[in-house]
């Protein structure tokens, strides 16, 4: 932005107009215009009409100043408007300002249309990959109407007000470059010569906290508070005192008329009754020491790193003989009132005596004209931004009426340039070819009717071909997809597929200093705990375990770091609107959990939901398709976390996995089974087709599972639930389902590719055993169109086989059972009781049994297989 020519801070107060004029002369703010229009009333006067007398003052600033290509900064006291400070969670940077807005709703009690706000950046740890860390902001806000009034004031002159800014913040400008001097540059240190010794301060800074300086600005009828470092640190408070209040104490005291009273207050210094001047406004000083005292106090308290230096005294009521001293010897604080502005240049009207005589009047115009330069700590401006537009196309229309000139004249110059060709165009044998022409379209026209007709024709029998045929182009998609779902199920170990070492997952934001989590460090868990696990899992697998370890390896705290997840059932079902699927399953995660089921989509499968106050909503998609439920359980200690920043994550970079598997990767030995029979230039029916996996159901762990008791969940499809009972119905994928509209399958047809399909739950029992009965507590998740739901299970699941050798009551040992199940931290379950007398070559029946720790053969040829 171009610095302007120059800029007038006007500062509209209630006993006087205060207007300087600064403009930037080799780069130093200069003052080179300056005004002081008292009112004939004080604003607050109880006969006196504010309007008219501001309006008044403002046409005699006008008639004295011209402000003709200047801008103008006014500033609005501070009791009209709001200031918090506000620090905000690590954010992307790029999302700091919707972060803001919705601050700014919690914050401002008003609605946010009835308002005029802006916010700065006051303060911020910096940025780590792309997040904004510890940021603090400052918010302001003040009532529209009070704005537009002040506006008003300016509507009936030539003068535009370009910044609109609070008095208290204008205060912070001028403390900030006049008093702190923040932008001065250190001199460079001159060789051979030792630098300047800083002067000793009266009141010198402790270690380790930050010196701030306290302006006190009396006003009329209300004081304004600020205290800042030049920094991060700025707080203001206003204070409910100021002249009127010593003028009304004289007038009570002294029995003096108000005008009387306030004449006797301004001269008090060459008035030959001091004292009895300073025993009438004695108890308005103490109020006001009071005032003062209780501010600093809660500011020393909240700012722990703070230290008060001194306090500066501005406004008129400075001058009263004693204020200084009073105020200095109250509050155990150096108190100083400014003589000159040292960092404002011209002399001209620096040395004016008028200017000198209201100098301690003029720090809020000072900080308005700093703002408009360009040179001050605070930037936010309250101008309402619809006149800000308004004024950008006003703008830019002296350019559109120059452009439209222009093309009327182009268009003038090609219709003469036109008018010696139209003669000719006029021509008879012109006339001839036209016919000639449309003879031979209608001819063409006939033609193309024709073949549009065969081909039409010839379409309707690639159709009834293709009817013939149908699902042969198909007959690989089914396998396909669970060849690639299969790759993304999560494998721990360096050559698993947890090796997305970018991946960046905010379940929990990490604090200052402390690293970003990938997916390698989550399969090798705190302290390798992971690789333990998976060393465990695989020397299981390979060698079984020893009858002697079974009872300490069913106890094992292993499966709790085992990055694993266990699929129990798969369902499916078409459907020709994905989005009113979506749709009802975002309701219910809404009703059942309080959350969005796009929370966790990537960026191209979501958008926001302004309606919903910004949340996220899944993004439309216009095609039908499947969608898929996958049901399964983990013992991972992270649950629901794991699944997520595990299996959801990979079903999400399936494209990658079906990369790994498909046509192109067959001849070094690394691709599919399915995917290298694609032929070439065959499209991959699950490459870029798999989208907007989420997380549908958990049941939470049961902590303290009771014996006997079973906590039972959806045995069917959650499909049902969600898109209820039209159209066809879910089933597993062992068969390529029918076209949208076929015959729905009957729900004893339904068979889940998993454990549930095997067993029957209900004909479970108990065997043997004098310690705690078997406790299952199964929970479920699933998820939707892709990932319907996923689950854990709480206690330890063991998979494969276990030849076991049993005794029964009676101390014979009975036939090896082949142990095929789960486990919950208790005794297995089983359907069934073997009664056969055993041999050590005989090899029973698979079937799921229960093994009591207390009650193993203790057999050193008891194995794991």
């Amino acid at each position: 932005m171009a610095v302007p020519k120059g800029v007038w801070g006007i500062d509209i107060g209630q006993c006087a107009l205060k207007a300087m004029r600064m403009e930037m002369i080799d780069g130093k703010p200069t003052v080179t215009a300056f005004d002081y229009v008292e009112h004939t009333k004080i604003l607050s006067q109880p006969d006196a009409d504010p309007d008219t007398l501001i309006r008044e003052a403002l046409e005699k600033f006008l008639s004295r100043n011209p402000t003709k290509g200047d801008d103008v900064a006014v500033g609005i006291a501070g009791q009209s408007g709001l200031a918090r400070f506000v620090k905000l969670p690590p954010v992307e940077e790029k999302k700091i300002a919707e972060i803001v807005k919705f601050e700014a709703k919690q914050q401002i009690p008003f609605p946010l249309d009835e308002v005029v706000w802006d916010f700065q950046k006051i303060g911020g740890g910096g940025a780590v990959d792309g997040f904004a860390l510890e940021t603090e902001i400052g918010l302001f806000a003040m009532k529209r109407d009070v704005i537009s009034r002040y506006l008003g004031y300016f509507s009936g002159t030539k003068t535009e007000v370009t910044l609109v800014q609070m008095s208290p913040l204008a205060l912070v400008n001028f403390t900030t470059f006049e008093l702190l001097k923040s932008n001065d540059p250190k001199p460079p240190p001159v060789e051979g010569q030792e630098p300047a010794e800083e002067p000793e301060e009266a009141n010198p800074t402790p270690r380790g906290k930050k010196r701030c300086t306290v302006v006190m600005d009396v006003g009329t009828d209300a004081s304004n508070l600020i205290i800042t470092d030049g920094g991060k640190i700025i707080w203001q408070r206003p204070i409910p005192l100021g002249g009127n209040n010593f003028t009304r104490a004289l007038t009570k005291e002294l029995k003096l008329t108000f005008a009387k009273a306030e004449h006797l207050k301004r001269n008090a210094a060459k008035s030959p009754d001091m004292a009895n001047i300073l025993k009438a406004i004695k108890p308005v000083l103490t109020d006001f020491v009071g005032e003062v005292q209780r501010s600093l106090g809660y500011f020393t308290n909240t700012h722990r790193d703070a230290h008060v230096a001194h306090l500066v005294g501005l406004g008129s009521a400075f001058k009263l003989p004693g204020l200084q001293k009073y105020l200095a010897d109250k509050l155990s604080l150096e108190v100083k009132k400014p003589t000159k502005f040292e960092k404002l240049f011209g002399e001209t009207v620096l040395a004016d005596p008028l200017f000198q005589e209201n100098l301690l009047t003029f720090p809020v115009a000072y900080g308005l004209a700093l703002q408009g330069l360009g040179q001050a700590r605070l930037t936010t401006n309250l101008l309402p931004r619809e006149i800000i537009q308004d004024r950008l196309i006003r703008a830019k229309k002296p350019y559109a009426a120059a452009a439209a000139a222009a093309l009327l004249l182009g268009m003038g110059g090609l219709a003469m340039g036109f008018a010696s060709p139209y003669a000719a165009s006029n021509d008879p044998r012109i006339k001839e070819g036209q016919d000639m022409t449309e003879k031979a379209v209608k001819a063409f026209d006939a033609q193309t009717s024709t073949f549009n007709t065969k081909l039409t024709q010839s379409a309707l029998k690639q159709k009834e071909v293709k009817t013939i045929i149908a699902g042969q182009e198909e007959r690989l998609n089914w396998p396909r997809w669970v060849e690639v779902f299969t790759a993304t199920l999560p494998r721990p170990g360096d050559n698993g597929n947890l090796n997305d070492a970018s991946f960046r997952f905010n379940s929990t934001i990490p604090g200052p200093g402390e690293p970003m989590p990938n997916q390698v460090e989550l399969w090798r868990g705190s302290g390798n705990a992971g690789l333990a696990a998976l060393d465990w899992f695989n020397k299981r697998m390979r060698v079984g375990v020893p009858i002697e370890d079974a009872v300490a390896d069913a106890n094992s705290k292993y499966p709790e770091a085992l990055a694993m997840v266990n699929v129990e059932t798969v369902y499916t079902r078409y459907v020709n609107d994905v989005n009113a699927f979506l749709a009802a399953a975002d309701k219910q995660v809404q009703k059942d959990y309080d959350s969005r089921i796009a929370e966790w989509m990537k960026d191209e499968e979501r958008e926001k939901d302004e309606a919903a106050g910004g949340r996220w909503k899944p993004k439309a998609t216009p095609e039908p398709g499947w969608v898929i439920e996958i049901r399964g359980f983990t013992d991972h200690k992270e649950g629901e976390t794991f699944v997520r920043q595990a299996l959801l994550h990979n079903l999400q970079r399936s494209d990658t996995f079906a990369q790994q598997t498909d046509a192109s990767a067959k001849e070094d030995g690394k691709g599919g089974k399915v995917g290298k029979y694609i032929n070439a230039g065959v499209a991959d029916p699950v490459k870029g087709r798999i989208s907007h996996a989420f997380i549908y159901r958990v049941f939470p762990a049961v902590s303290d599972p009771q014996s006997n008791v079973f906590v039972y969940i959806n045995r069917g499809s959650y499909l049902e639930s969600v898109l209820g009972s039209a159209g066809g119905g879910a089933g597993g994928v062992g068969g390529l389902p029918g076209k949208p509209g076929a015959p729905r399958p009957g729900r004893a047809s339904w068979r889940p590719a998993g454990w549930a399909g095997r067993t029957n739950r209900d004909r479970w029992r108990h065997r043997g055993g004098r310690g705690p009965r078997a406790r299952v507590a199964a929970v479920g998740r699933r998820v939707g169109r892709r990932l319907i739901r996923w689950g854990e299970f709480d206690g330890r699941w063991r998979g494969g086989s276990a030849a076991v050798r049993v005794r029964g009551d009676d101390g014979v040992a009975r036939a090896d059972t082949v142990l095929v199940g789960r486990r919950s931290g208790g005794p297995l379950m089983r359907s069934d009781r073997t009664t056969q007398q055993s041999t050590r070559d005989r090899r029973p029946e698979p079937r799921a049994a229960l093994l009591d720790p207390d009650r193993v053969a203790r057999s050193e040829h008891c194995r794991a297989t």
